[in-house]
């Protein structure tokens, strides 16, 4: 049995990744047994709670360009380093896979100075920090979007568990979801931690009087992150909007069946999951990411008209008069709706997690 470290932390966009190549990896029936390297973020240690794996969590920090930050980030650095090394002897570890966060850079260099085979895992379609600081150490690169500046990169569909693919009838899936069987429904989502920005803008759009009537042969499936739920859930009632607000849902291949249209950031994990599950969507990519990389994330989605782009204003008057023409045409139009799903399903990429899985049993049969 091999020990392989999986690193990826901050967010479940970078953790659920490595948790899809595990997956795959016990249906091969490899004999591989996984340890998450992640943040200490509260974050992450619920997700990882949830996931029931082996983890450690590092002292690690972000790159903030200040005096303060960079200090934090070389103690954090360091700190890290000296973690994985003994978790190394520990567990007798053999391989690391990373997929970002800045979790990534301690781990993949210290395991390669250590000369363990290390994979790097590129998820965006603007590399991160770490990503691009972490390219040296790898020994294997693969991306989800093709990278100039990762010219030995294999291109990959973005590894996603079978959780959150959708497999059952919408009318079941929103039966089991506690949903109206015979509605369509809209999911609004911002991944793991949910976003004010959205939250308040669906609280605007709904208070309209016009978009009450738009939706009132719909109902909404909306994860609003811990903080806002009870008052998202309040100002659907108020509206009289058929609605189930969730702070944050573990069945997300039932949602994806139930779902019609969705409304999004534009992390990469939630576009795979809206191109993988063939979801019509209009994306509002995160506003203050100053390379504003989760644009391009959706780039190749919106160009081939299987999306919509909406900037995030953050004011939510601003947010709801970009929305509202984009959303009455989806929810008006079955014919648009239904070519956009045509053309997710022509081009929807090929399955990465099992693309990993297949290079880390290889690696871990040539070095035994």
């Amino acid at each position: 049995m091999s020990t392989v470290l999986f690193a990826g932390g901050g967010s479940g966009g970078h953790i659920f990744p490595n948790a899809a190549v595990v997956e795959r990896l016990r249906e091969q029936g490899a004999a591989v047994r996984p340890h998450f390297v992640v943040s200490q973020r509260d974050i992450d240690r619920r997700i990882m709670d949830k996931l029931g794996e082996d983890f450690t969590a590092l002292p690690a920090a972000p790159l903030v360009m200040s005096p303060k930050g960079l200090w934090r980030f070389y103690q954090g650095m360091k700190a890290s380093e000296a973690v994985i090394r003994r978790l190394v002897k520990q567990t007798g570890a053999r391989a690391c896979v990373s997929t970002g966060g800045f979790v990534s850079g301690p781990t993949m260099r210290a395991c390669a100075r250590l000369g363990l085979a290390a994979a790097l895992v590129n998820l965006d379609a603007v590399p991160g920090k770490a990503n691009r600081m972490g390219v040296r150490w790898a020994r294997e690169v693969f991306t989800v979007y093709p990278q100039a500046n990762l010219p030995r990169a294999r291109t990959i569909g973005l590894p996603l568990r079978h959780s959150v693919l959708g497999t059952i009838k919408p009318s079941k899936a929103r039966w089991d979801l506690g949903l109206r069987p015979d509605l369509e429904t809209i999911v609004v989502t911002a991944g793991s931690q949910g976003a004010a920005s959205i939250n308040q803008m669906m609280m605007e759009l709904v208070s309209r009087t016009r978009m009450r009537r738009e939706l009132a042969e719909w109902q909404v499936i909306h994860l609003s992150g811990a903080g806002q739920r009870d008052e998202v859930a309040a100002a659907y009632e108020a509206a009289g909007v058929r609605a189930r607000v969730e702070a944050f849902c573990n069945q997300m291949g039932l949602v994806w069946s139930a779902a019609t249209l969705a409304i999004t950031r534009a992390g990469a994990g939630s576009v795979a999951e809206v191109w993988a599950n063939r979801v019509p969507a209009i994306f509002l990519p995160y506003p203050y990411h100053k390379d504003e990389h989760q644009k391009f994330n959706c780039e190749a989605l919106v160009n081939g008209g299987a999306a919509m782009l909406v900037k995030d204003q953050v004011d939510p008057i601003a947010n709801v008069a970009q929305l509202s023409g984009p959303l009455v045409e989806l929810l008006s139009n079955d014919n648009r709706r239904e070519g956009m799903r045509q053309v997710m399903a022509r081009t929807a990429p090929p399955d990465g997690a099992a693309a990993i899985a297949g290079w880390l049993a290889t690696t871990l049969r040539l070095t035994g």
